[in-house]
């Protein structure tokens, strides 16, 4: 492993985790930025190093939801940004057309987030909203306080999306205001997920959650049309019938869609039937023309 470090982010006890726990090359740098925000980069190239970048980020704050994501109901809807990038790679996610570098940032001034998050009253804060933190969870137990801040706080729905199969990782036992999101994909699908776990992992690390007391939720977002895409569906829904109490868990549906400009510059990093598909494009959103019936199918199947 390499980690690019900031010089000020040395102190933290992140930091010193990491590389007490791995013992990385480390390369000293002044902001994560002269990393990160370089132009000509090889994005892909990028993926299959195992590098890091360390860095304090300042003035944290919470943003606020896109449009694109369900809030739930909750008027107040912030997401946090512990981390920059994925150790995956998936063709259809709008990181790869958001960040010119394969490298994740992980901010180690993990409290400052936890004390923004605490700010806010009767809200909903996705915590893996443009990173997979579950996925880096080998690496620092990221969930740790999160958990323990919706044990306090009623108020607040956490909720923390993956494709991983890390649960073992995860303390037992949490409160029901936290979620968590398990995204899955038909197999057919599955190979546009670059590095992520196939379907029967992510199904058995969820079924292991719900052993271990967590709220779980699927995730089928974002929904693509692949070749014989009904009849993929179908056996996909009968699969999670087959391997899990589908009944009982709350299900969230959504085609794809994206920003125009995201999918402009995704498309110069993967040359995939799934970028290069003729989306309709309105109001600065690329969608599918028949996303109503696409859904609505879905439902049928459910």
């Amino acid at each position: 492993m390499v980690c690019y470090i900031e010089t000020n982010a040395f102190n933290y006890r992140l930091t010193q985790y990491i590389i007490d726990k791995f013992k990385p090359k480390i390369i000293p740098i002044k902001h994560y930025k002269d990393i990160f925000n370089r132009s000509h980069q090889n994005f892909n190239y990028q993926k299959s190093q195992n590098r890091l970048i360390l860095a304090v980020k300042e003035n944290v704050s919470l943003y606020k939801g896109s449009k694109f994501c369900n809030s739930r109901g909750y008027e107040n809807f912030y997401y946090s940004t512990q981390i920059l990038g994925c150790v995956y790679n998936c063709e259809y996610c709008y990181i790869g057309g958001m960040y010119p570098c394969g490298y994740p940032v992980i901010f180690v001034n993990e409290d400052d987030f936890i004390n923004e998050a605490s700010k806010l009253k009767n809200a909903y804060i996705p915590i893996s909203y443009e990173s997979d933190l579950l996925a880096f969870e080998g690496i620092y137990p990221f969930h740790k306080k999160w958990i323990e801040l919706a044990r306090k706080r009623k108020d607040l729905l956490i909720e923390s999306r993956t494709k991983s199969a890390n649960v073992e990782r995860l303390p037992d036992n949490p409160p029901k205001n936290f979620i968590l999101g398990f995204s899955l994909s038909p197999k057919e699908v599955n190979r546009f997920e670059k590095k992520a776990p196939p379907l029967e992992k992510r199904v058995k690390a969820l079924n292991l959650a719900i052993q271990k007391g967590y709220n779980v939720e699927i995730a089928i977002d974002p929904i693509i049309k692949v070749d014989n895409f009904k009849e993929v569906y179908k056996n996909f829904i009968n699969y999670l019938k087959n391997e899990t109490d589908l009944d009982k868990i709350n299900v969230e549906l959504g085609a794809f869609r994206m920003n125009k400009d995201f999918l402009k510059k995704l498309r110069k990093v993967h040359l995939s039937e799934v970028t290069w598909y003729p989306y309709e494009i309105k109001n600065n959103e690329a969608r599918y023309k028949d996303e109503n019936e696409i859904i609505s199918y879905i439902k049928g199947l459910l």
